[in-house]
Order: structure tokens, then sequence, then C-alpha cells
């Protein structure tokens, strides 16, 4: 009967094939660390293709950034089977990592962390891994999970994103993009109406999403809210181009309503 090591130890694809160097350099900043080729090469394939050439260096251009050799050190420990304590401030690093090198063990392992600790309170940052041009692009689930807390419990997110707002804690554009596709519950507008009195861009960001914006049915049922969303975007908008557009989500709101009393 015929046998093998499990594939996690199986190395035999790399037997007596000397343009795997023993002796690799992977170089991120200034610092460089001595790795295996072999090790490297069987937990990712874009390292096998790499040092299937004879390459004896990596330059990890995607993790140029301060501090950076320090999450390397610990995604080259996870791929030498080491353990790596996982947080929120080495979670995105680790996605990261995980799919630009497809190492599929580490993007499992990245995956159930964000599963089991995604929360209301860190809801915002995990939004941004699932939004990072890496992990979209490869239609991953994080961003996914992320929709489905902020669709589940959207007043509470919404009051998360105000108490960021008043803290001047920054809010990725994107995920008030998302939300503003999601939800038109009254917490969230009340955000929006304090968005957008802090600048001009901010108003102007909501004006060019208002056609994702529900403002009839926030006319009929908080008409308040409404007028004062209104009242907010105004403050901002000087150009004739953007006044237009507050003329024009008022007037479709009053043609609702006078529909509604003819019927």
């Amino acid at each position: 009967m015929a046998s093998s090591l499990p594939e996690t130890l199986n190395f035999s694809r790399f037997f007596n094939r000397k343009e795997f160097s023993n002796t690799v350099e992977i170089i991120v900043n200034d610092t460089k660390f001595i790795c295996s080729g072999v090790i490297l090469a069987h937990q990712s394939s874009v390292f096998e293709k790499l040092f299937a050439t004879g390459a004896s260096f990596v330059l990890l251009q995607n993790f140029f950034f301060p501090g950076s050799e320090i999450v390397v050190e610990e995604c080259l420990t996870l791929l030498y089977g080491g353990r790596v304590l996982v947080t929120l401030h080495n979670i995105a690093s680790l996605t990261r990592f995980s799919l630009i090198y497809d190492v599929k063990f580490m993007y499992d392992l990245s995956l159930t962390w964000i599963k089991d600790n995604l929360t209301l309170s860190n809801v915002l940052e995990i939004f941004d891994i699932g939004n990072l041009p890496e992990v979209r692009s490869k239609k991953t689930e994080v961003y996914e999970q992320c929709l489905n807390i902020m669709k589940q419990f959207e007043s509470d997110v919404s009051l998360e994103m105000l108490n960021r707002l008043k803290s001047e804690k920054h809010i990725e554009s994107d995920f008030i993009r998302a939300m503003i596709q999601i939800t038109n519950c009254p917490g969230f507008i009340t955000f929006l109406i304090n968005f957008c009195v802090v600048s001009e861009q901010n108003s102007n960001f909501v004006l060019d999403l208002s056609e994702s914006i529900d403002f009839e049915t926030l006319f009929l049922n908080e008409k308040e809210l409404f007028n004062a969303l209104m009242s907010s975007m105004k403050v901002h908008a000087e150009s004739p181009k953007r006044l237009k557009q507050l003329l024009e989500i008022q007037m479709a709101a009053l043609k609702l309503v006078f529909r509604n009393n003819s019927d």
C-alpha cells in the first residue's frame, strides 16, 4: 500500500530541483529576512513561481510602509508554522499578504478571525479591510460579512459613525457610500446632517450620492429630519449647481406629497 505524508508536510515536488535555493532573502523597508526558499514556495504559489526561476531574493513592494517589517515577520512566522497572535492591528496585513502571495491557510485563518470577532465597534476598520483593492478584486467574503452586520444593526452602526465624527476620527468615504445604499434610518440621517455641516467637501459628497438616498420616503416619514438634512447641505451649497440639486430634491419630495394627497 502506497503512503505519503499529509499535504502540508509533503515537499516531494521540490525533490532534486536545484533551482530552489535553500536560502533566500525577503526584503521589506531596510530589513532582510533570511528564509528557506523551499518552505516559502511550499506555502505560496506566488513564491514558488518566483523561486522556480532561481531568484534568491524578493522585494515586498506591497508592504513598504512604516513598521511593515513587523507584520511581514509575523506573516513569515506563520509560513514556517509558528504561532502569531491575530488582532485588529495585524488582521489587515495578514489578509493582504495571504491574497497577494496566495497563501490559502493564512486567508482561511484571517477570514475565521474576522467572522469570530466582527462587532459594531470594529466594523468600520474591518470594512476597510474588505474594501482593500486586493480583497475586493478577489470578491472575498470579508466585504459581504461587513455589509451583513451593517444591514442588521444599521441604527447602532449609525450611532458609532456619529460618535466617531464628533470625536474627529476618520471615517472612510466608501463606508459612508455603502451605508447610503443600505439604510435610510433616522440614526444614519442624523449622521449625514452632522457630516454635511463639517465641510463643503462632505456636503458635496452627499449631494453627489443623492440618487441613492430615498428623500421622498424620508420627507413623508421624517419631515423634520428631511428639513434638517436640507439645511445642513445648504450651509456649504454656494454654487448654482449645488443649489439647483437641493431645489430638485425638495421639489421631488413636494410632488410626491401632492400626488399622495390627490389620491
